[in-house]
């Protein structure tokens, strides 16, 4: 990290800047902060290793006062367990929660100052364990960011990083619109937009990351930039699905949308499987002419999910008719118009609340009904060899895009094919860290299966979408080529001294593109 390392004085500088900011620890003088500073540079390297943690319980503390949580003290177990999935409760030395931009970058500089390992959390729905906690060293966690703000013609949202799409559909209600984001409400702001982001607007507007206009970024050299297509633009574009290798991004300007939908959602028994699948085959073809529709697609061998969406008010779209026609066990969400919060918050009173451990993996390929049906027969199979593991669920997912959506997301680092295609998340939940190999070997399995198919029959395609993405599959590599080294070009720019490569804990890196986890 030689260069990187910012000195004494510009530590100190950056924290008084961000006292400023509000919100801190107006308690403590700069003083006290610099001794501290000046003690641990004074100390010979060889010692540093061995005294580190006692320094970062002290400092973070002294400056950011009750927004700081070290281990052991009050309230650190609630921040520890904020991530989605259990396998994620990792124990670093210090939570900081900032509340501005300012207070990220001073966060920042303690990180590098001190070498210290860190995370990056926003809403915390992750299932890659490191990469939003570490062991051992530093969550900046931005959940204080709530700030959901329209501009004056509502054409643009500042949209808070700590939130949760249904936060932010529940904001932007009362002003008759939405944004492109997320369908799940659970799922936080900047991991979605920052792989992209499925959205119900996909074929409209192409990925969720499409429709922001502007990020706040903290740089590794701490100061704090706007990217967008004016300024900063070759950030602007990396960062639509480059994900964390930049900076922070402390917020994201997006531009609004309709806010009324019409939906339907149908609970089908799993014999309807065959009879589904082949009506999707139809629905693929159909979105290749109408940017209006999207599709949530939940398997299990209990029951099929699917909910049926139109991004504008209408009767129920004839689209659908091929999933209409198959008889049903229940209706979820009755059809009609309504907004997407409402939408979402139907979603909602359906997901657990219990804390479960979580594996996803992904695939994408060409449409083809002999996968779809490979996928639930090895679905079915895994299941039955995994019947001793408590609590296990095997959810399939299937996400139609059209080529419409591939060609309006052009201008990202994703390097999408332009056809229509699906892509696949084999998602696992269990209750016990005993049996984590097991599940996850099971879910590679469906995946292998339906990848080996998906090659054979010649609708393979490489993109791995990162959200969906196993910690092992390195998907960013799909990414292509060109694009990974534009990428690193950028990386480069922003970031000479691979601050964001070096001691961010984890992650989709570009330092770890073709290598093995």
């Amino acid at each position: 990290m030689a260069g990187a390392t910012p000195s004494l004085e510009t530590v100190v500088a950056i924290i008084e800047n961000a006292r400023g900011s509000g919100g801190y620890n107006s308690t403590v003088g700069n003083t006290e902060v610099g001794n501290i500073l000046s003690e641990w540079a004074d100390l010979p390297v060889s010692k540093q290793d061995k005294v580190r943690p006692s320094f970062v319980s002290k400092v973070f503390p002294l400056v950011f006062g009750d927004n700081a949580f070290v281990q052991g003290s009050e309230n650190y177990e609630l921040q520890r367990q904020v991530p989605w999935s259990t396998n994620c409760w990792l124990e670093p030395e210090v939570i900081v929660t900032p509340t501005t931009s300012q207070q990220v970058a001073a966060a920042l500089a303690l990180c590098i100052f001190f070498l210290l390992k860190f995370s990056v959390r926003g809403g915390g729905h992750l299932h890659n364990p490191g990469f939003n906690s570490n062991a051992g060293g530093v969550v900046i966690s931005l959940g204080e960011f709530q700030q959901v703000l329209l501009s004056d013609d509502k054409s643009t949202a500042d949209v808070g990083l700590g939130l949760r799409w249904l936060d932010v559909y529940e904001a932007l209600e009362p002003h008759d619109v939405a944004v492109a984001g997320g369908r799940i409400p659970t799922v936080g702001v900047p991991g979605l937009i920052l792989g992209g982001g499925i959205s119900f607007q996909n074929s409209q507007y192409g990925l969720g990351a499409m429709g922001v206009s502007n990020y706040e970024v903290v740089l590794a050299d701490l100061s704090i930039v706007q990217a967008n297509a004016k300024e900063n633009s070759d950030l602007f574009w990396a960062l639509k699905g480059g994900g964390s290798n930049f900076g922070i991004v402390t917020r994201m300007e997006m531009a609004t949308v309709s806010n009324v939908i019409f939906s339907e959602a149908r609970i089908y028994a799993p014999t309807a499987y065959n009879d589904l699948v082949e009506a999707l085959m139809v629905y693929h073809e159909s979105i290749e002419s109408d940017d209006q529709a999207t599709l949530i697609w939940h398997a299990t061998g209990d029951a099929i999910l699917l909910v049926y969406v139109y991004c504008s008010p209408t009767e129920t779209p004839a689209i659908f008719a091929p999933f209409l026609d198959v008889p049903f066990v229940q209706t979820f969400v009755p059809a009609g118009n309504r907004t997407v919060y409402e939408l979402v918050q139907a979603v909602a009173s359906v997901i657990s609340p219990e804390p479960m451990l979580h594996e996803f993996r992904t695939m994408s390929s060409r449409p083809s009904l002999g996968v779809y049906k490979a996928i639930e027969q090895a679905r079915a199979n895994q299941v039955a060899a995994l019947a001793d593991v408590e609590g296990l669920v095997i959810t399939t997912v299937f996400q139609p895009m059209s080529s419409l959506a591939m060609k309006r997301s052009a201008e990202s680092p994703l390097g999408l094919d332009p056809v229509g295609q699906q892509w696949f998340l084999a998602m696992a939940d269990w209750r016990n860290a005993a049996d984590e190999e097991r599940v996850r070997a099971a879910v590679k399995t469906i995946v292998d299966t339906a990848e080996s198919l998906a090659k054979e029959e010649g609708v393979h395609l490489e993109y791995k979408y990162t959200n969906y993405a196993s910690r092992d599959q390195d998907a960013l590599a799909t990414y292509g080529e060109e694009n990974i080294a534009k990428l690193k070009t950028v990386a480069k720019k922003y970031d000479p001294h691979g601050v964001f490569q070096k001691l961010q804990a984890g992650g989709w890196l570009l330092s770890k593109v073709g290598k093995s986890v």
